[in-house]
């Protein structure tokens, strides 16, 4: 039976009920029995929970800015229209501010957010803006899940979060080991010494933290990075130029950042390793980062690209298997998430749904309350997969005096977040092309991040 707003009570603790002898009574020595202190009812917050949004339109983040903006809105409609909202109100998602160039304060917009009653923000940005943003936030006391994010600068001892950032997507200590330990692993005699890795990046802080950490844990290894190319702006300038600083000591790992104007560089990097056969003689794996796993067979590029030029490319983006449901959810708004993808849209689902849930389990919308109770509701005992289900588990158990916990399983599938409130272990999926360029079906797999 579902409870009425401002009717849940929550039962008396176990040390509280062995203290009480339960339920036994006291007695002075001159007077009545004394019955024991009750527990003050915990009730619902007559009020609503407002929820922020930042993204951009540059960058990493504006390849999947439309792809989040979407993902955060069906969240939105879902926990309202199918599942009649939180506390009796509906759920507000204010209107998305929309970061247009680098370096913009963010400092009015979140001032206007706060007077609007936002106590929490879902922002998809990059490092550099996020780290600008934050004493604002704090200042607010507005808890902040980050969708994108991934750069360990953002964790650096002179940002300041107050304990409010939670970030969903693996950081790139933990992308950096699983990139270390392939190259580390390799016993190809056509690609460069075991341990070697060459990496293209767009030059920005996440991409100078990638090697930064790939540098940590090779080093030690006795593993290096030969070459780290950085470019400017959406291209990636002179390919023959790219190419040949690669194959001039060849690596047993590329990684490639950066997104589809990567593509021509790995066309052109497939072509120059073939021999008079056409096979290739210099054969090392390449890895691609979140936003270059894309169908390029879809793209106005396609005819541009030599065949079976990603043959030996693995993509990844971060989260689990997308569900038939949240692939139609997408496809339902736009077509052209087929050739883009759905990259972050299950991070920002669930970033939504996360703040409802952490609002349940604190009964409260305070920012500080939320920010406090986000990595509970993923590590309890109950599991379930949709707000509907995990607020039944929790308000069943109060309507009984009891208490439960949750463990939210939702749309990126597992998800537990390390002391620092990044992710610790989670799921992402990897990716492999055909032979015409054809993004396959990806195939979902676990991470945790190193000790």
């Amino acid at each position: 039976m579902a409870l009425a707003r401002r009717d849940l009570v929550r039962g008396l603790g176990a040390g509280i009920l062995g203290a009480g002898a339960l339920g036994a009574c006291t007695r002075r020595r001159d007077g009545p029995p004394t019955p024991p202190p009750s527990a003050e009812p915990l009730t619902e917050p007559d009020t609503p929970l407002v929820i922020a949004q930042i993204g951009a339109d540059h960058g990493r983040a504006g390849q999947v800015e439309e792809a989040v903006a979407v993902a955060l809105d069906e969240a939105r409609i879902d926990v309202n229209a199918r599942w009649d909202g939180l506390f009796g109100h509906e759920v507000e998602l204010l209107e998305r501010h929309v970061v247009h160039e680098p370096g913009e304060d963010l400092a009015p917009v979140i001032r206007e957010f706060a007077e609007a009653g936002a106590t929490c923000v879902i922002t998809s940005v990059d490092e550099e803006t996020l780290i600008a943003a934050m004493p604002a936030l704090v200042e607010a006391g507005m808890a902040v899940i980050d969708v994108l994010t991934s750069g360990m600068s953002v964790r650096s001892q002179e940002v300041h979060t107050a304990n409010l950032l939670v970030r969903l997507s693996p950081d790139e200590r933990t992308l950096a080991a699983r990139y270390a330990e392939a190259a580390l692993g390799s016993s190809s005699d056509r690609a460069g010494a075991p341990g070697t890795v060459a990496l293209l990046s767009p030059d920005t802080a996440q991409g100078r933290s990638l090697l930064h950490e790939l540098e940590q844990y090779l080093n030690p290894r006795n593993g290096r990075v030969l070459s780290a190319q950085f470019y400017d702006g959406d291209g990636i300038g002179d390919v023959e130029q790219r190419v040949q600083a690669v194959l001039e000591e060849p690596p047993a790992l590329l990684v490639v950042e950066g997104g589809p104007e990567t593509a021509p560089f790995l066309s052109a990097l497939h072509e120059a390793t073939l021999g008079e056969n056409g096979r290739p003689e210099v054969q090392f794996p390449r890895r691609l980062g979140p936003t270059a796993t894309v169908d390029y067979s879809r793209m106005p590029i396609a005819e541009d690209l030599a065949p079976e030029c990603l043959s030996a490319a693995t993509g990844y983006q971060p989260g689990g298997e997308v569900t038939v449901e949240h692939e139609n959810m997408m496809l339902n708004r736009s077509a052209a998430f087929l050739e883009t993808g759905y990259a972050y849209s299950q991070q920002a689902y669930d970033a939504f749904t996360m703040a409802c849930l952490a609002a349940q389990h604190a009964l409260s919308v305070t920012g500080t309350a939320l920010a406090a109770a986000l990595p509970a509701i993923l590590t309890g005992a109950e599991e379930c997969t949709d707000f509907d289900q995990c607020r039944r588990v929790m308000r069943t158990a109060l309507e009984v005096a009891d208490t439960a916990t949750i463990s939210y399983r939702g749309r990126m599938g597992k998800l537990e977040l390390g002391p620092g409130a990044d992710a610790r272990v989670g799921e992402l999926r990897e990716y492999t092309w055909s032979e015409e360029n054809a993004l396959g079906p990806g195939t979902a797999t676990g991470f945790e991040a190193p000790a």
